[in-house]
């Protein structure tokens, strides 16, 4: 999924400002949970990960557009994996609860991984390069097919694997039978189907078509298509781009609008939130007139369990039901209250990103960006319990 760029840090300023004037959880500006000592950083490096006093102490990088810097690029869970997809580096797994990176030297060196979905069958994500940013690779792995057979062994869609800690490609370009140099960019289910967009280049022009195929089964499997070609239908861009609309946050789920009751309608946002046992993020859309911006432009993330609600915007503030605070044990249900908190202030230039929670710890991503650059990036591990002992 693109990262999303924070021109909206001031509302979300403004919201927990309001927060406190409006009673929010407490009645008092979300405090800032880096004197609890629940926390623990960490970096990513070509080689892994490593623990790390504050984030601007991680050794300098050469900024890169995002699509070719190592980032966490989605995160989340179903009712057996919870993972991270760690672009050019492999899948961070919290399974178990502790960190785990799977590193896929092969699969993830030399292309971009987006669009982390969680089927029946287990984690899948998709791969494609990004011809302006990257013109290494030129193989069927990372890069563009030469060949019919290439394209077949090119991956499109991945599964991983828990059990095996393998990354399994499960449908390839060949199974699309696309133009050989053909990039597929965007890849959503939507309603049993996939969407897709693809982008050619042809004479330094860049075009691009649309299309829905059926490879999607209703209970999230994908199946085997081994090496036959899957049928697609060609859509216009409007019909893609209003697949890709947001839904409007009065039709959210009650438990994640309960964690927005105490901010005004007047204040705007768009929240990509996940829910457990389903394949796909929606993205809700909280401004006035539903605009035409909401599948591009976003400021926060949610997750949403049998348990409860949270959401953390890119500045660190976190808005999470008591019951999903102190893990369901100490809560009657899901709507016993709201508390907001911030993450520890990151240094200017910095921003949290996608985020998931695994028993009683909260895992998010951290990234230093510059317009559509990334330099320097890791995750957080925030203890819940020690927050919830401390603020509910």
């Amino acid at each position: 999924m693109k990262p999303f760029r924070h021109r909206f840090g001031i509302l979300v300023t403004c919201i927990c400002i309001l927060m406190s004037s409006c009673g929010g959880s407490k009645g008092q500006k979300p405090q800032e949970i880096t004197k609890l000592k629940a926390h623990q950083w960490y970096y990513f490096t070509q080689r892994g990960f490593y623990p790390i006093q504050l984030p601007q102490q991680a050794p300098e990088v050469a900024a890169k557009p995002w699509t070719e810097a190592i980032r966490i690029s989605a995160a989340g869970n179903n009712t057996a994996d919870n993972c991270a997809l760690v672009n050019r580096l492999g899948i961070l797994d919290f399974t178990t609860g502790k960190p785990e990176l799977f590193r896929d030297v092969m699969l993830f060196d030399q292309v971009t991984a987006d669009t982390l979905l969680f089927t029946e069958d287990g984690p899948v994500f998709h791969l494609y390069k990004n011809t302006h940013f990257n013109q290494q690779g030129q193989n069927s792995i990372d890069g563009q097919a030469k060949t019919k057979d290439e394209a077949f062994a090119r991956p499109l869609l991945v599964r991983y694997d828990r059990q095996q800690k393998l990354c399994t490609p499960v449908l390839t370009y060949g199974n699309m039978n696309l133009p050989l140099d053909a990039q597929l960019t965007s890849i959503i289910p939507r309603n049993d189907i996939w969407i897709g967009a693809v982008k050619t280049l042809r004479d330094d022009v860049v075009n691009f078509t649309y299309l829905t195929f059926q490879a999607l089964d209703k209970d999230g499997a994908i199946p085997d298509a081994t090496n036959q070609v899957i049928p697609t239908q060609e859509i216009d861009a409007d019909s893609f781009r209003q697949a890709q609309q947001p839904a409007p946050l009065k039709d959210a789920p009650a438990p994640l609008q309960q964690l927005f009751a105490q901010v005004p309608e007047s204040f705007e946002f768009y929240l990509s939130c996940r829910e457990e046992g389903k394949l796909a993020p929606v993205l809700y859309d909280n401004t006035r007139n539903q605009s035409p911006a909401g599948g591009y432009l976003a400021q926060g993330w949610g997750f949403l369990s049998t348990v409860g609600a949270a959401a953390l915007f890119s500045d660190g503030t976190v808005y999470i039901t008591k019951s999903l605070l102190l893990g369901g044990d100490d809560a009657q249900t899901p709507a016993d209250g709201v508390i907001a908190f911030r993450l520890p202030k990151l240094p200017a230039g910095f921003s949290y990103g996608e985020f998931t929670i695994q028993g009683n710890t909260l895992y998010a991503g951290w990234e230093e960006t510059d317009f559509y650059k990334t330099a320097r990036s890791g995750f957080i591990a925030v203890n819940l319990s020690t927050i919830g002992a401390q603020l509910s």
